[in-house]
């Protein structure tokens, strides 16, 4: 497998045959990691990519060590094409509650790509199948196609062709029938009883909040009729404190959903199969006579000295837990915060900038304190005025004051 290295501006530099690659996308990640030699590295915001394939991405960061321990090699950390996507917001128009496509899937697809600014990086794969879908708010790039993709029963693939990265949406493969113990080193988990009772809780307070009941039945339909009794019934609690009914009814729904499964595969591919995140894939153990079908949710690409090895995580971890207990999810809006003069909020950090007259007003501040303290230390004494005679004597810093009331005697009190 050779890594090519691509400017920007200046196209195609040069190729690599000797470097490490660690790249991991589809539900989490999205993102690479390449070790090579120093002279030969990639420099931020360039590109490195095998051609014709999924494997590429942006250059965030060097890093490399110097002195006398060092190893000659610079790591680069950066973005997948997954990544890219998943860093942009696919935002619904002006006026509009949530965005929605339906049209031709080369179509749909271009112009999802102009929507999120990146038609210098990716290019649309012409295909006339018709597609729809009406995305979620505010979804990230990623994600949203990738719920584009399942919801017409496709899964989205990316190669680098003709100086692009090229996106489609062909349909999901399913590899029930050539993957086996052959070819992959799996563990099976099976689940008789999952969630099958959401309880969804909304916008309101005690008896005044907004409720909604969601039912699975065996096979994993789910509406709001209640099939299940007793100890198959596994309910748990969807907070959603900002939704009304309305909301509730699409959002719980997809919830209780996702919680359906029969089961789980952690699986580790050997040379012979190479599948996209989306396919299908089942487990088949025939000693035990159990097969498990789920979708491929992550893979993994390891490449050292040309060779490529694969891993994949397929399912949900949520799916597999039967637990009763706790929460199904807790929703919410967050909390905005007003930055003021010479504040800025970086992601989850806030940084301050103190300018030359903020820091001449606390200049100040600080001379009269010192100041008032000085005056406190020379141990100065203002006039003392009473209603009976008054005598005050000073030692050093301490003021005695005497007080001749009548028929009580003297009264002493000093003062430091």
């Amino acid at each position: 497998m050779v890594l090519v290295v691509h400017d920007p501006e200046r196209g195609d530099l040069r190729e690599l045959l000797d470097f490490e690659l660690d790249l991991a996308f589809g539900s989490d990640e999205n993102a690479f990691e390449l070790t090579c030699a120093e002279g030969l590295a990639p420099a931020e915001g360039q590109v490195v990519f095998v051609d014709g394939s999924e494997y590429g991405g942006i250059v965030d960061e060097t890093s490399y060590d110097a002195g006398r321990d060092a190893t000659g090699t610079v790591t680069c950390k950066g973005r997948t094409w997954h990544g890219v996507l998943a860093g942009k917001r696919l935002l619904p128009d002006e006026g509009s509650a949530r965005l929605s496509v339906d049209g031709k899937a080369g179509e749909v697809l271009a112009s999802l790509i102009g929507r999120m600014g990146l038609s210098g990086l990716f290019s649309a794969a012409a295909d006339d199948a018709a597609v729809s879908y009406t995305f979620e708010r505010f979804c990230d790039g990623y994600s949203g196609l990738k719920a584009m993709a399942e919801a017409n029963g496709r899964k989205v693939a990316m190669r680098r062709r003709g100086g692009k990265v090229e996106l489609s949406l062909p349909p999901v493969v399913d590899y029930a029938s050539k993957v086996d113990s052959d070819l992959l080193d799996f563990t099976l988990t099976s689940v008789h009883r999952c969630v099958n009772h959401l309880v969804c809780a909304g916008t309101g307070e005690l008896e005044d909040r907004a409720v909604v009941h969601f039912y699975a039945d065996s096979a994993g339909n789910v509406s709001h009729t209640q099939s299940l009794f007793g100890v198959d019934e596994i309910a748990a609690l969807y907070d959603y404190s900002n939704a009304d009914e309305e909301k509730l009814e699409e959002e719980g729904r997809k919830k209780l959903q996702e919680y359906q499964t029969q089961g789980s595969v952690e699986v580790e591919a050997h040379d012979d199969i190479d599948v996209d995140v989306g396919d299908v894939i089942s487990a088949r153990d025939n000693a035990h006579g159990r097969t498990v079908t789920a979708t491929v949710a992550k893979k993994i690409v390891k490449v050292s000295r040309g060779v490529a090895t694969y891993s994949y995580e397929v399912g949900s971890e949520t799916t597999t837990k039967t637990s009763s207990s706790g929460n199904a999810e807790s929703s919410g809006g967050g909390h905005a915060y007003l930055a003021g003069k010479g504040l800025s909020l970086d992601g989850y950090t806030f940084s301050a900038e103190v300018d030359a007259v903020a820091l001449a007003a606390v200049e100040s501040k600080a001379d009269e304190a010192r100041k008032a303290v000085g005056d406190l230390a020379a141990g100065t004494v203002g006039d003392v005025a009473a209603a009976y005679p008054v005598t005050v004597q000073k030692a050093d810093r301490r003021v005695t004051v005497g007080v001749e009331c009548a028929g009580a005697g003297d009264a002493n009190a000093w003062f430091a």
